[in-house]
């Protein structure tokens, strides 16, 4: 692990500003389903993070006295609507009960660290106000595809704040099969032009919560993505939603992700202990070093039974 923290000492060193002084920011553990993740949302130079046992999830019940999300037990009913007289059939989405998701978690605490990288990434908007969001990994299998979904179901607990979460890995998209919506319209459609945007968009009838997949059209993903259409596209979406959350593909191995995060206002970095090396995350870092990033989750860490401490239990 010690590689890895020298790597992120490296990254955070290279986001300094000009007059060598950090933006500030704390760090934040949340929890990626059953796993910690260790948000550290600053471009300040970070000391190797503690990594505290993580906490053991009980069978069946919650911890009492523990503010939940307001999500039902039932599998989220997800759809889109008729837009300009136009006919879009209601589509029913069940999460995958086996993903790692805040709706399939059955101990409380897994919402909560959740919460918490959430005020870490407000704070970063209180900083330097943003709209939209993109979630990156330097490899594949490290943890950036659960991360986008948890944040947006954490976000759209929020009073009146509506989350749109996009599929932005064009070539091996995988969000429509956590929700058990494949096939369906998505963001290519869209750059491409033969569906409209608001028929593209799945909408949740409990949570002001919206999904654009990645969608079927056969166009080659680098030539989409290279298409004016695209930064429009964004630009509507950041008007019509208070964060924009998307996901991408492994930005040390095409470009895809470097040309989303041009028409994104902030990007975080996802990495995954014991596995993420030094070598891929300062690559990473040097192929986002145009852009804004916010901070890295460090995904896959122990877990803790601090918060249960806290609360009462042992």
């Amino acid at each position: 692990m010690s590689r890895f923290f020298d790597a992120l000492k490296e990254a955070s060193r290279s986001q300094l500003p000009a007059n060598g002084r950090p933006a500030g920011g704390e760090g934040a553990l949340v929890s990626n389903g059953n796993e910690l993740l260790e948000g550290m949302i600053a471009s300040a130079p970070v000391a190797p993070p503690v990594l505290t046992p993580e906490p053991e999830l009980t069978p069946e019940t919650e911890l009492p006295g523990t503010p939940a999300l307001s999500l039902d037990d039932e599998p989220a009913e997800l759809s889109t609507e008729p837009q300009h007289g136009s006919f879009v059939p209601k589509i029913r989405i069940v999460f995958d009960p086996r993903a790692r998701l805040i709706v399939n978690a059955v101990d409380s605490v897994v919402a909560e660290h959740y919460r918490r990288l959430r005020t870490k990434i407000q704070q970063q908007q209180a900083t330097k106000s943003f709209r939209s969001l993109i979630v990156v990994s330097p490899s594949p299998k490290e943890g950036k595809t659960v991360t986008v979904l948890n944040l947006g179901l954490s976000f759209a607990t929020l009073p009146s704040f509506r989350v749109l979460i996009v599929d932005g890995d064009l070539r091996r998209g995988n969000i429509e099969k956590l929700l058990g919506a494949e096939n369906q319209p998505g963001l290519t459609d869209v750059i491409e032009g033969s569906v409209r945007f608001e028929d593209a968009v799945l909408k949740c009838d409990d949570l002001p919560l919206h999904f654009l997949l990645h969608g079927n059209s056969k166009m080659p993903p680098a030539e989409l993505l290279h298409s004016p259409r695209l930064g429009t596209q964004f630009r509507r979406m950041s008007e019509e939603f208070d964060l924009v959350l998307v996901d991408s593909a492994p930005v040390n191995l095409i470009s895809d992700t470097q040309l989303l995060a041009e028409n994104c206002d902030a990007v975080l970095l996802v990495a995954r202990a014991f596995s993420t090396t030094r070598k891929s995350m300062e690559q990473a870092v040097q192929d986002l070093s145009p852009f804004r990033i916010i901070g890295t989750v460090l995904n896959g860490g122990p877990r803790t039974r601090d918060y249960r401490r806290y609360k009462g239990y042992y």
